[in-house]
């Protein structure tokens, strides 16, 4: 597993292609509408900043404005390397795990709306949360084929 100050590292890195990227910092401050003071703390690596990332909407704006997404690269690559090992491979029991959780969503969804043909504010909550666990396993197959 990848400790803390490797992530720190490679975001503030990213941060700081990212505003090369644009032209600089002020640049990037023209661009974003945020002081260059600000951003430049976003990509110090000093001991007081180390915790200042920039903001997901900021990176992605910046990231839309360079030729290259640096930052979504970086959390990319992150994100991949702490993931667990996902679906697997197809297999007859990996199936009837997805056909499972596919079928959590349809009796939460019945559940919901029995008897009063109606979804409430409680059972939607209920009703994403199944949708939720689906769209995981459902990412994973597709990753896998």
């Amino acid at each position: 597993m990848r400790s803390f100050s490797d992530c720190q590292s490679i975001i503030k890195a990213a941060t700081v292609s990212a505003y090369e990227a644009v032209g600089g910092v002020t640049a990037a401050a023209d661009i974003l509408g945020v002081r260059s003071s600000t951003l430049t703390k976003y990509a110090s690596p000093a001991e007081e900043w180390q915790a200042s990332f920039i903001r997901l909407d900021l990176a992605v704006q910046l990231d839309r404005q360079s030729a290259h997404p640096f930052l979504l690269s970086a959390m990319d690559r992150l994100v991949k390397a702490e993931r667990p090992a996902g679906f697997g491979s197809v297999t007859a029991s990996a199936i009837l795990k997805l056909d499972g959780v596919l079928d959590d969503v349809v009796r939460e969804v019945a559940r919901a709306i029995e008897g009063d043909d109606h979804i409430d504010a409680a059972e939607r909550v209920a009703i994403r949360s199944k949708i939720v666990a689906a769209k995981q396993i459902l990412a994973q197959l597709d990753a896998v084929l």
